[in-house]
This record gives C-alpha cells, sequence and structure tokens, in this order.
C-alpha cells in the first residue's frame, strides 16, 4: 500500500504548506493479513539459516523466504554496515523478489464480501473499508444534502472493490465526488437524470473506467481537419495511488457499427494522464476520427492502459550526521544516498539522491510524486522535527538528488535523518473495453 503524508514531505520552497487533512488509510486485511501470513519467529529462523555453513542449507533458507510471500517483508532485518556480504546479497535478493510480489498483487483488485439480509448503508461502508483499506468517507453534508442511513440488501461474495461499491451506490441512490478527500472516496447524492454506476462502468484491477464525454469538431474553414473525442475517467481504489497512468494510442481499437475502424494516426502517439495525489480519478481524451454523419455509434473502444505502481513503501535511517559523507543504504531496488549534512546560513541542509535500478518514467521532472515523500529528522527524544522545505539538486533516468532544510538551533549531532519512499517501482497493463457509445 503506498500512501503519501504531504505534512512531513516536501514542502517545495516558495509555496504554502500542504494540506493536512489525509485520510487515515487501514491496511488491507487482504494485503497485511492472511491465513498463511508467516510469523516473526518463523521468518527469524530462515534469516538465521541464511548463515549456515552449508551452501544447500542457505539455498534452502532463502527459497523459503521467498516462498513465505510479502507479508514476511515486515520481519526482514534491514541491512546494517555490519551485515556479512553474503547475507546481504542474499537479503537484498529476498527483499526486491518478495516487493515485486507485494507491488503486483496491490496492482490487483481488492475484493468485496457482504452477508445476506439487510444492513445499514453506515455498516456496509465500514465494512467495506475494513476489507480492502479503502475509507469510504460521506460528503452529503457537504454538499447541503440529507444525510441518510437506509437498510440495504446487497448480499455478494468476493466482487471487485469498483464493482461492489458501484452496486452499494446504485441502491442507494448514490455516486463518487472524486475530490472530495484525500486518500478516500468521497459519496454524495446521484442527480435524478444520471444513470446508475454499474451500467456505465469498466472494471479493471484496482480501476474503474467510465467513458463520459464524446466530443466532436468540424473547422469549417479547413474541412480536412475534423475529429472525434471520447473522454475516459480512471478511478482508483485509494489504498493505492498509482504515480503515473498512460495508453498508447497504437492500443486502441474503435470501431462504428458498420465494422469501419474510427482509429486515427495513432503511430507513436503516447496519451499521459495527470496524477492528483488529492483525488481519486483522472481523465484521458482518447482522438479517434470522425466518422460520417449516418454513424450513430462507437460500437466497440477498446484499450490498454499502463499504470506505474509504487511498491511497499521502505524506511532509509541515517545516524551520525556531522560526519556522513555519501553514505548509502540500499533496500529492494532503491537506494539512497546521504551526501552531507551542512550549515546553510540560518537553517541546515541535508543533501541526499534517491537512486532506483529500474525507474522507468517514474522519475521525469514533471513528476511530483517523490517531492511528497516523508523526510525529517529525529530527535535524540525520538520526535520527528518536520522539514522547512526542499528543493530538487539533480534530475537523470534514475536518480533524483534533493536538499531538505530544517530549522534547528543547534547542529543536529546525535539526530538522525529519516526518509522513506518505495523500494521498487513496477509498470502493469490493464485492459478495458466499451460498446455502443452514442455519438453527438
Amino acid at each position: 500500500m503506498f500512501h503519501v503524508l504531504l505534512l512531513s514531505g516536501c514542502a517545495l520552497l516558495g509555496q504554502g504548506p500542504a494540506p493536512a487533512d489525509t485520510a487515515e488509510v487501514p491496511p488491507s486485511p487482504q494485503a497485511a493479513a492472511s491465513p498463511e501470513r508467516p510469523s516473526e519467529l518463523l521468518v527469524r529462523r530462515w534469516v538465521r539459516q541464511l548463515e549456515a555453513d552449508s551452501k544447500a542449507e542457505r539455498d534452502e533458507a532463502e527459497e523459503a523466504l521467498i516462498g513465505l510471500g510479502p507479508a514476511a517483508l515486515e520481519f526482514l532485518p534491514p541491512p546494517t554496515p555490519r551485515t556479512p556480504a553474503d547475507l546481504r546479497l542474499r537479503l537484498e535478493r529476498i527483499r526486491q523478489k518478495l516487493q515485486r510480489a507485494a507491488a503486483v498483487a496491490a496492482a490487483g483488485h481488492s475484493l468485496v464480501s457482504l452477508p445476506a439480509g439487510p444492513q445499514r448503508l453506515s455498516k456496509i461502508f465500514e465494512s467495506i473499508t475494513q476489507q480492502t483499506g479503502n475509507p469510504i468517507v460521506d460528503f452529503r453534508g457537504q454538499f447541503g444534502q440529507p444525510v441518510t442511513d437506509p437498510e440495504l440488501t446487497v448480499a455478494m461474495e468476493n466482487r471487485p472493490f469498483w464493482e461492489a461499491l458501484d452496486r452499494v451506490l446504485d441502491e442507494a441512490g448514490l455516486t463518487v465526488y472524486p475530490y472530495g478527500q484525500k486518500g478516500a472516496i468521497a459519496v454524495v447524492n446521484r442527480p435524478d437524470t444520471e444513470r446508475e454506476r454499474g451500467s456505465r462502468a469498466a472494471y479493471s484491477g484496482p480501476f474503474r473506467i467510465e467513458a463520459t464525454t464524446v466530443t466532436a469538431r468540424r473547422d469549417l474553414r479547413n474541412p480536412q481537419t475534423r475529429w472525434l473525442q471520447v473522454a475516459l475517467e480512471v478511478a482508483w481504489e485509494p489504498r493505492l495511488v498509482p504515480i503515473a497512468i498512460s495508453q498508447r494510442l497504437s492500443d486502441t481499437e474503435a470501431v462504428d457499427e458498420n465494422g469501419r475502424s474510427l482509429a486515427g494516426d495513432t503511430e507513436g502517439v503516447v496519451l499521459e494522464a495527470r496524477v492528483d495525489p488529492n483525488a481519486t480519478a483522472t481523465e484521458l481524451k482518447i482522438p479517434l476520427a470522425l466518422p460520417s454523419r449516418e454513424v450513430k455509434q462507437i460500437a466497440k473502444l477498446r484499450g490498454t492502459l499502463t499504470a506505474m505502481v509504487p511498491g511497499r513503501i521502505e524506511t532509509f535511517r541515517f545516524g551520525d550526521l556531522m560526519t556522513a559523507k555519501d553514505r548509502s543504504v540500499r533496500i529492494a531496488g532503491a537506494t539512497v544516498i546521504l551526501e552531507q549534512v551542512r550549515r546553510n546560513n540560518q537553517v541546515w541542509e541535508v543533501r541526499m539522491r534517491v537512486r532506483y535500478d529500474e525507474a522507468g518514467k517514474a522519475l521525469e521532472s514533471h513528476r511530483a510524486w517523490i517531492l511528497h515523500n516523508e523526510a525529517y529528522l529525529e530527535g535524540p527524544d525520538g520526535k520527528p522535527i518536520a522539514n522547512a522545505g526542499c528543493h530538487p539538486t539533480r534530475q537523470t533516468e534514475n536518480e533524483v538528488g534533493l536538499s531538505y532544510l530544517f530549522s534547528l538551533d543547534d547542529p543536529p549531532e546525535n539526530h538522525t535523518f529519516v526518509y522513506k519512499t518505495p523500494g521498487l517501482i513496477v509498470s502493469r497493463q490493464f485492459a478495458y473495453e466499451f460498446e455502443n457509445i452514442d455519438l453527438p
């Protein structure tokens, strides 16, 4: 699960403080607990065997730890300067494989089961939140709408989150307001003239995709300039904020009711949606060729989204700050380098870099997610000290440099610099399909 704490992340210099009204996202039992969840004692026993004299025993322990699945990650010991080289290598290998498995699992949909018999709407929302880690917030009061709590009968067994939620919302006459609260699904009354949600959505992994508008345009001065555009709303489960969502137009297929293709010039074109961590949805606009006037529908529109998904958040800790210089800590596929800590006028500056083995395009300069990672000092009393701002210092394909500022009267002796970032970034594809989209 990936969630961003803006309050203690990077407050960009020259901007106001980041909002602090982040919804608390409970862990999903599907991701964090199961009957097969390994015990800390079991993980430690296999970790000890990683240092056995026999290579066969060490290999057996490594395979066993990987076989325990992503739930074993929280019990794996972090590497230290005293960790033997072979143990460090094996732990990194294990952590990276479990990280990838966790990220891939997180990119799947959460499941919802609801018992037979009537239940109050508020209890249904509580149950869905508990099962999936996706908070649901009633926003009707903020819009001056009456807040009712009807009894519903919506029994289901292991249904995908968005499909289950749409069914509940349709029964209750509600819909989603995607800009209500960070890290949560905000629900409001559905307008009487609006179609039910379940009839207009495509579900793919943790995403709900809906064709919302169709626009046709003809340039009267240049008859050759004409186009058709379908806007797609792409919503995600709040427990998982994607880093980026894109689609190659060559992965799009569109035909009219006569079977004729509506695809335009798609060679090399990649659409990218802006992902706002304060929202739960974004928009993609798919350009198509404008058909003749007798065409009334897009009979079929299908495509494949590519989403960059963060893995488990890892914690990187650095002590002895006054003597630190180019000290690095590696966890899974991420390496954090503490360059130096120095006085900078009236503040103390922590200069660092974060590097990924495989970042893909996740670190491109227009993406701001890396600036919202948690970064703080921990005092001798264990209490966190928030940074007073930060700015980027370098940018490459796989690495970003950052400078964090802290308002301290004295040198940060006996302090620890703490930085949190995903240990891995993976890309996955999600297919969708719509039929019989009416043209304007």
